[in-house]
């Protein structure tokens, strides 16, 4: 996934310091979660806070962007290890990938083909 950074700036300024305090304030209230600083002179207030984007580079990336965090273990082509008596055995966090043939961990986010599996 790529993260981009971008520095940005906004000026406060008021006819009094009054007013310059109440909309630095309101301003502070609404890039809280930007983390602001800022410098002062005088009656103007100097703002810098970073806007930071993400951009999926994968199917599963996309989908997590947009919440959807599945595990292997809910994968149609998780295959569990079994047991001597032919029983799925639960107490393993290791399980085979069917499509890919690799070991997975079951609780492991789940791969690009689970995607595909599900759009089809």
């Amino acid at each position: 996934m790529k993260s981009y950074s971008i520095p940005q700036m906004r000026t406060v300024t008021g006819n009094t310091p009054q007013e310059a305090a109440m909309l630095f304030n309101e301003l502070m209230m609404e890039l809280a979660p930007m983390r602001p600083t800022f410098v002062r002179e005088g009656n103007v207030y100097y703002v810098q806070y970073l806007v930071e984007y993400r951009e999926a580079e994968t199917i599963t990336e996309q989908h997590e962007l947009n919440g959807e965090y599945d595990k292997c273990y809910t994968c149609p082509f998780c295959v569990k290890d079994q047991n001597r008596f032919g029983q799925t055995d639960t107490r393993k966090k290791w399980a085979t990938c069917s499509k890919t043939g690799s070991r997975v961990r079951i609780d492991g986010s789940v791969c690009d083909e689970y995607y595909k599996g599900k759009e089809e």
